[in-house]
């Protein structure tokens, strides 16, 4: 029987894991834990494979349990959760040996496969190969449109760089994050690196394609060569990608890969002029959209499975702003929702029910709910059926006050 711990504050956050976590699962048990001592006192009484917990709690917080769970329960992963994400955050928990880090609110199912991919790694590929390019493992991480944490350690170095979907969406080392950690953890010389699958990125600080940013680091690398004259060899073509991605994914797509320093070739002329313009398509799409202070808050809620479209409406019906479904009308939706949620205030007010706090509408497609943002602004969140209803209310109950502020209201 394995043994996962998880370990939150919230009683509702607690609630929600013990009794869904496991389903599918039947050699595995949850336990649970109110705070980081509890957490400690469960595991120096039982053997626990797995420890998830919150960062933000009184007394030992989740950064604090970590580092007692390295240094006693050495055999114990971790998996640190927060809805406060923060890049001091990712950097200590990264690097201190939780290599899962998760931003609330996050998809059960997801978590599941998690979990389960760390408590039987057996079912897993493993192997050790030598004489393979670090840039090797990038490609193909893009090729096989993985999500996943590549951890690349030397002696002297570290430094991780995360993919999502393929894309290469954060890196970090040392105190370094984005593009400038990226190239320079590609410049690394000999090491070991750990590719684990299903890690989500704790934060987006790179926006430019993989083929961008290798284009970019293969004319650095040419920059720097002393036989710019006699390097004749090109970046491998997509057709050789994918046929080493066959060649290699069934023997030994490896957890654990020990790779060797080796010239990074340039881009021979047309893949230069493909490369380029590929950037520049890719600048050109992202200078045209730049989310707002409040759209990337509220897409912590269309990032929920099943939730389409979030709204910030100001109790007058007017939009403030929004992320919706293509095809709704979201000037519309603020309209139309300012009478149902002045009607479900007057109701608890006319019944003695105090002020409203959330209130929801199910209709046969899915339901909508509204949350009060302050005394000017109200929240709508319309979903799909089958929408898990608990993670939106932990998600509003964490990001009313960041959207007010960021708001002003």
């Amino acid at each position: 029987m394995k043994r996962v711990l998880v370990v939150d504050d919230e009683e509702d956050m607690l609630w929600m894991l013990q009794r869904n976590l496991n389903k599918g699962m039947q050699d595995v048990e949850i336990l649970a834990a109110k705070s980081g001592e509890e957490a400690l006192a469960i595991l120096s009484d039982k053997k626990v494979n797995l420890v998830i917990t919150d960062i933000t709690m009184p007394g030992i917080s989740g950064l604090d349990l970590l580092t007692e769970i390295k240094k006693k329960f050495t055999d114990t992963d971790v998996i640190i959760m927060t809805a406060y994400p923060s890049n001091a955050y990712e950097n200590e928990a990264m690097l201190s040996g939780s290599l899962r880090f998760i931003e609330k609110p996050f998809d059960i199912k997801d978590l599941r496969a998690i979990v389960e991919e760390i408590l039987h790694p057996e079912e897993r590929f493993q192997g050790t190969l030598n004489g393979v390019d670090l840039i090797d493992i990038v490609q193909f991480n893009g090729l096989s449109r993985a999500t996943a944490a590549l951890k690349v350690t030397t002696k002297d170095q570290e430094g991780m760089i995360f993919f999502k979907e393929g894309a290469v969406v954060h890196a970090m080392c040392g105190d370094i994050i984005g593009e400038d950690a990226f190239f320079t953890i590609l410049g690394f010389h000999g090491g070991s690196l750990q590719n684990i699958n299903g890690v989500q990125p704790p934060i987006v600080s790179i926006e430019k394609s993989l083929e961008a940013l290798l284009f970019e680091a293969a004319m650095q690398s040419d920059e720097q060569s002393d036989d710019d004259d006699n390097v004749t060899d090109q970046l491998p073509n997509t057709e050789d990608l994918i046929a080493k991605q066959l060649d290699e994914r069934f023997s030994v797509p490896a957890d654990e890969i020990i790779f060797e320093p080796t010239e990074q070739p340039p881009a021979s002329p047309d893949i230069a002029g493909q490369n380029a313009e590929i950037q520049k398509n890719h600048i050109t799409s992202t200078e045209a959209f730049e989310m707002t202070n409040i759209q990337n808050i509220l897409a912590e809620f269309t990032n929920i499975e099943g939730v389409h479209t979030a709204c910030l409406v100001g109790r007058d019906g007017f939009l403030l702003d929004s992320l919706a479904r293509a095809g709704l009308d979201a000037e519309m939706i603020g309209a139309i929702a300012s009478s149902g949620f002045g009607s479900a205030e007057s109701m608890g007010t006319q019944l003695g029910q105090g002020d409203l706090k959330m209130t929801m509408f199910e209709f046969e497609n899915g339901p909508v709910m509204f949350a009060p943002v302050g005394e000017d602004a109200f929240l709508v969140i319309v979903a799909d059926q089958e929408t898990n209803l608990g993670w939106i209310r932990i998600s509003i109950k964490k990001n009313s006050l960041k959207i007010r502020e960021a708001a002003a209201l």
